[in-house]
């Protein structure tokens, strides 16, 4: 393959790319704070929230993303709500790794020792500030090697957007494959494409790591947030 003819490969994969890190990006953001949010509706001591964030979990969690994309883009027109593919493509991905976020978070906050809340408590430190600034950093360390393997997930998951005629990195190569008809040369620069964004999602997340087991990291004081040891 010659230089004109790679470029002439590159810039609508390239394009595409753009718009797989914007449906990366944007997912990723809602679904960390919707996980969190149903996982505190999870944790709750109300029976309602308790029920409907476990039912939630339990539907996302039992049917394919693909249907829930469909069910989005494809069945809530008959109800008259009609969304956009990208914003479809967002929702579907934000829902499903929304709910799988809540129980990963809630298998942190609950790892967390109980004389950790026992001290923040007689320190005199309200529920709220006990959960920002005792109990997530702890449950984050706990959790953040799982977390980074949900983003390479949702990295490759965002291909499935294509199904709805959403332009990102894969809708992309479909076309570019079924205008030139070199569908092995197109689907080898994808993969490479996907290999790099993981491999840069994959970086990040191991240099983060070893940011979270410094001690102070959280603080910024060069002491933990483990009040036991205080």
């Amino acid at each position: 393959m010659d230089l004109v003819t790679l470029k002439m490969y590159l810039v609508p994969l390239a394009e595409g790319s753009m718009w797989t890190l914007a449906l990366f990006f944007a997912s990723a953001f809602l679904a960390v704070a919707l996980g969190l949010l149903v996982c505190l509706c999870r944790l709750s001591g109300a029976a309602l929230p308790r029920k409907l964030a476990k039912l939630y979990i339990e539907i996302i969690r039992g049917t394919p993303l693909l249907l829930q994309l469909f069910f989005i883009y494809y069945g809530l027109p008959e109800l008259g709500i009609v969304i956009d593919g990208f914003v479809a493509g967002v929702m579907g991905l934000t829902l499903n790794l929304g709910a799988y976020l809540a129980e990963l978070f809630r298998s942190g906050i609950q790892s967390v020792d109980s004389g950790q809340y026992e001290a923040a408590r007689a320190l005199g430190l309200s529920k709220t500030q006990r959960l920002k600034n005792v109990v997530l950093p702890q449950a984050l360390r706990t959790i953040f090697p799982a977390l980074g393997n949900y983003a390479l997930v949702l990295v490759k998951e965002t291909s499935l957007v294509a199904v709805i005629s959403v332009y990102e990195l894969m809708r992309a190569g479909e076309m570019l494959a079924g205008a030139t008809f070199q569908a092995l040369t197109v689907y080898t620069l994808v993969g490479i494409i996907y290999f790099a964004m993981c491999s840069v999602v994959s970086w990040i997340f191991r240099r983060s790591e070893k940011k979270l087991t410094v001690p102070g990291y959280w603080s910024g004081s060069g002491e933990n947030n483990d009040l036991t040891k205080a």
